[in-house]
């Protein structure tokens, strides 16, 4: 991946196979904690919405997912990942707090709708509802 101010490019990561397995698994470990917060349905967290939900952008087929969130030592998005209408992730990155969070995914051929996820180390996961794809 690119790191660093442009953020994460991972557009090389064409579907869940092709991904890292342990980059899966640590989504798969991540996931299995408990609730996905989103902008509608924040819980506890509504004062964290904003800065939390991810931003999903549509367009020549990727999607662009970023977080209006500071990266910070002790407080950083770590994690950034999509899935399809199926559940299937099609790309993945891991975080540092030096990166930007922000990163471009290729939508492979025949993907109805995606979701963006977002992992906070302090505040959990976020995602944005299924936007489908044109």
């Amino acid at each position: 991946r690119d790191g660093g101010p442009m953020g994460a490019n991972v557009s090389h990561c064409l579907a869940s196979s092709k991904m890292d397995a342990t980059l899966l698994s640590e989504i798969a470990a991540i996931e299995a904690k408990g609730t996905v917060l989103t902008l509608a349905a924040p819980g506890e967290m509504a004062d964290k919405a904003v800065k939390h939900t991810p931003k999903l952008e549509l367009a020549s087929g990727k999607v662009t997912i970023a977080v209006a969130h500071g990266m910070e030592e002790a407080h950083w998005i770590n994690y950034i990942w999509a899935k399809d209408e199926a559940g299937a992730v099609i790309g993945a990155v891991k975080l540092a707090h030096t990166d930007t969070p922000t990163v471009t995914i290729d939508v492979p051929e025949g993907t109805k709708s995606v979701t963006a996820y977002e992992s906070c180390n302090l505040h959990g996961v976020w995602a944005t509802v299924a936007t489908p794809v044109a």
